[in-house]
């Protein structure tokens, strides 16, 4: 007899069980009651290491898991290897030359935008909107 009225986290659970036929064998020992079963499925959810010893040598969720951990790894070597290879010095010359190209464009749009005095122009030529300096 089926109740209509079940939450839906009680549909995932036994969904759960079925994915994980162990978890049978270990209430019918008496290891845990269902209830504790399910406390630990909610609270830890599926992916959790505690259900490692319920899950077949064929599993998909654990090959899925290795599989997200291999990826992790991967990437956070490559972020490792790029921050290992940034040379400090390459990049305050970038925002230099970055800072110029600004500059320069800002010169540029306001000789177009209005005529400007020869005296604001030197204002505008000494003041650096990104003022970068070397150590």
């Amino acid at each position: 007899m089926r109740n209509e009225n079940n939450r839906p986290s009680i549909e995932q659970f036994r969904q759960f069980v079925k994915d994980h036929p162990k978890l049978r064998e270990a209430v019918k020992n008496g290891k845990k009651t269902w209830q504790q079963y399910f406390e630990e499925w909610y609270l830890y959810g599926e992916e959790s290491d505690v259900w490692d010893e319920f899950r077949t040598g064929s599993g998909t969720t654990s090959s899925k898991k290795a599989e997200n951990k291999q990826n992790e790894e991967g990437y956070v070597g490559k972020m490792m290897s790029f921050v290992k290879n940034l040379d400090p010095d390459q990049i305050q010359d970038h925002l230099s030359n970055v800072n110029s190209t600004l500059n320069n464009i800002q010169q540029l749009i306001s000789q177009f935008k209005s005529p400007a005095t020869s005296s604001q122009r030197e204002q505008k030529e000494t003041s650096q909107p990104f003022n970068f300096r070397q150590d």
